[in-house]
């Protein structure tokens, strides 16, 4: 993986914090590029913020350190020198007189001082100014407030910093982890979630009937139904029901009978005649009788072809 300039500079700068051992001065990277900080700065001893634990962020960007990086409180304090709004300190060193070889540490330690030696000359917080002004027992008392609470703050980090080390981590079966997270879930299916069923819908007639549509099914309006229900429920095969057979159908069937017997057993009609092949009228005789049921089987054939052409599609779907 590559690495910007940006990146070797604040990891020089990481390992210089670690060898400083500066008092009341911490930082570190929270993020993988080294461009992310947190930092902890405490108020001078013997002075008003002695005690306050205040804690900033930087933000330094890949043209670091030819700009300065963004530094921002947390938790603002009541200050002249920094923005009620933003929570960014006015300082010199962050601003008009930045220069690359001003470091991390550099930083932190103007903040440490300008924390007990407010400057009121272009104040970025006008009402701390004025009151530090025309009222400095007010301004002690606000102050004091902001140390309290800073360390009511840290404390309360601390404790969650303790608990999350401290919390013991034990290997569970997945099942049990189903288990536990399924009596967790908020939200349940309810009956009104449950996909409709084919018993569900022969249960109820009214449902049933538009599944399997109205008697009207030629319609155009019917086709666009069975289709509309087709996508949403599937297709369904209903059993057809038995139909009485008409007269007409009754006596097509009949017809179609009579073709296929009416000469289906010539032979059976016909006398075996036992005489000797060799003789000539012998031989006349078969090519007679052959001569007659070819031509037989030819008019069954016409019948059989001409009752094909009369034969109606529909109706042999019906059946």
């Amino acid at each position: 993986m590559m690495h910007t300039h940006a990146h070797f500079l604040l990891r020089n700068q990481y390992l210089k914090l670690q060898t400083a051992n500066l008092k009341g001065v911490e930082a570190k990277p929270v993020s993988h590029s080294l461009l992310e900080w947190e930092a902890k700065v405490e108020g001078l001893k013997d002075t008003l913020w002695e005690g306050a634990v205040l804690l900033l962020t930087l933000h330094f960007t890949e043209s670091y350190n030819s700009v300065p990086p963004t530094v921002k409180f947390t938790a603002i304090p009541f200050h002249p020198n920094v923005d009620k709004d933003t929570g960014s300190p006015c300082i010199p060193c962050l601003d008009s007189e930045w220069n690359p070889s001003i470091s991390i540490s550099s930083i932190l330690l103007s903040i440490q001082t300008m924390l007990s030696n407010p400057v009121l000359q272009g104040a970025v917080n006008p009402e701390a100014a004025d009151m530090l002004w025309s009222s400095p027992s007010s301004y002690h008392r606000v102050v004091l407030e902001c140390v309290r609470a800073s360390q009511e703050l840290e404390r309360n980090r601390k404790a969650v910093q303790l608990n999350s080390h401290n919390r013991p981590v034990r290997r569970i079966p997945f099942e049990d982890y189903l288990k536990t997270w399924t009596k967790m879930a908020t939200t349940k299916a309810g009956s009104w979630m449950r996909k409709e069923s084919l018993e569900d819908l022969i249960k109820r007639p009214e449902t049933f009937a538009m599944y399997h549509g109205t008697p009207d099914k030629d319609s155009p309006m019917g086709t666009q139904c069975e289709t509309f229900r087709a996508l949403m429920y599937g297709t369904v095969h209903q059993p057809k029901k038995t139909k009485p057979v008409s007269e007409w159908r009754q006596a097509r069937m009949d017809q179609m009978r009579k073709i296929y017997l009416l000469y289906r057993t010539p032979d059976m009609l016909t006398p075996q005649v036992n005489v000797q092949r060799d003789s000539m009228a012998t031989r006349s005789l078969c090519r007679a009788h052959d001569k007659q049921q070819q031509d037989l089987w030819e008019n069954e054939v016409d019948k059989l072809v001409a009752w094909t052409h009369s034969l109606s599609f529909e109706e042999l779907e019906e059946e």
